[in-house]
């Protein structure tokens, strides 16, 4: 790698493992992911989000595979707790995957049926019409054997609809939030830390405010900003 002119790393993070690697620091570029930017979402399906949230008032919400280093299971440990608090917290899960069956089977155990919803296949206007219906996207990231996220684009697309991010303090999630302003970093390892996280954001309805904020900061990361990035570096 050496031998090359610039390596280009998606976040700060991933440009400290290539130096753990030996790659020298002054040959990594950091250049984060692009997003498209929104489309006007049809009607039908804002109606339908909102019929799904079923009155509910703090709305979380996290788009993902099902996956241990995901982190749902302490979201969810969260939301037992946030909800006596926030008796109308409700949890939106869009993804698949392997841990499926054993977030459902905790969320009866909890007894959380009324407060915990998974949805898979379906339509990309959908998805974005709950995301811009849910006021917090949550996704605590946590290193899991030796998957690490790397960046996590999920939370600028969060980001377009107005809404802050929590995310893990492992990985690239800091490049895409910026802690207290466009949502929190915390140590997705800590249940206390998760739940202390949410419960700021929610508090005085601050989320509106980190959320206004990280909508303006996903500008950046729209593809005709990326693009320029590369540009200078060809």
């Amino acid at each position: 790698l050496n031998n090359v002119d610039h390596v280009v790393a998606n976040s700060n993070y991933t440009k400290n493992l290539a130096i753990d690697l030996g790659v020298e620091e002054q040959r990594i570029l950091v250049i984060n992911p692009g997003v498209d930017p929104v489309t006007e979402i049809p009607k039908k399906d804002l109606s339908k989000a909102e019929e799904l949230f079923k009155g509910k008032k703090q709305r979380l919400i996290t788009v993902s595979r099902f996956d241990k280093r995901k982190n749902h299971e302490k979201v969810i440990m969260a939301v037992r707790n946030l909800k006596e608090v926030y008796p109308d917290i409700i949890y939106t899960c869009i993804g698949y995957g392997d841990e499926e069956e054993n977030l459902k089977k905790l969320v009866t155990e909890l007894t959380l049926e009324d407060h915990v919803v998974f949805l898979n296949d379906i339509s990309q206007d959908y998805k974005n019409a709950i995301l811009s219906k849910s006021d917090i996207f949550v996704m605590p990231s946590i290193k899991y054997k030796k998957s690490v996220e790397g960046f996590g684009i999920s939370f600028v697309e969060a980001a377009q609809f107005g809404l802050p991010s929590i995310g893990g303090k492992d990985g690239g999630a800091s490049d895409a939030i910026t802690h207290e302003e466009t949502g929190y970093i915390c140590d997705g390892n800590s249940l206390d830390e998760i739940y202390s996280s949410i419960q700021r954001a929610l508090e005085n309805n601050l989320y509106k405010h980190l959320g206004a904020k990280a909508k303006i900061a996903a500008k950046k990361f729209e593809w005709n900003n990326v693009i320029k990035q590369y540009l200078e570096i060809l």
